[in-house]
């Protein structure tokens, strides 16, 4: 039983050397990648540039800025011409014609224009009612 007991222990020691080796190899591929990167911050690149998320310097982009003017001259000219012209349509449409001016006469010739005096107002009257 000794015996077996002894080639667990050397089949264990094999596979932790493996790994050992394994995690070796990765710690020298990080130490050379982390000394392969052209910068760590913007302040290990030129004053026109700055320290991509690759860790390489990339040039600082050109934004050219365009000015657009507006011109609403002409708008405001066809609003306005608009406006004169929907003032005088109305002013066209609601004019007096030769009707309305005919029907105003028959009532202003119905309604007489002076109230007689010797009707008294209902508050002056002498026959009021009292409400209790």
């Amino acid at each position: 039983m000794y015996h077996v007991k002894m080639n667990n222990k050397k089949s264990e020691s094999g596979l932790v050397i493996i790994i050992v080796l394994l995690v070796v190899i990765f710690f020298f591929g990080w130490l050379i990648n982390i000394n392969q990167r052209e910068c760590k911050s913007n302040k290990d690149c030129s004053t026109d540039s700055y320290c991509g998320s690759d860790f390489s310097c990339h040039q600082f982009p050109t934004i050219q800025k365009t000015v657009v003017q507006y011109n609403f001259l002409a708008p405001s000219i066809i609003i306005g011409i608009a406006i004169v012209v929907a003032a005088i349509l109305l002013r066209w449409k609601n004019a007096p014609s030769e009707n309305k001016q005919a029907l105003k006469n028959q009532i202003e010739q119905q309604v007489p224009e002076e109230i007689p005096e010797d009707i008294e107002p209902y508050y002056k009257s002498e026959n009021k009612v009292k409400i209790l």
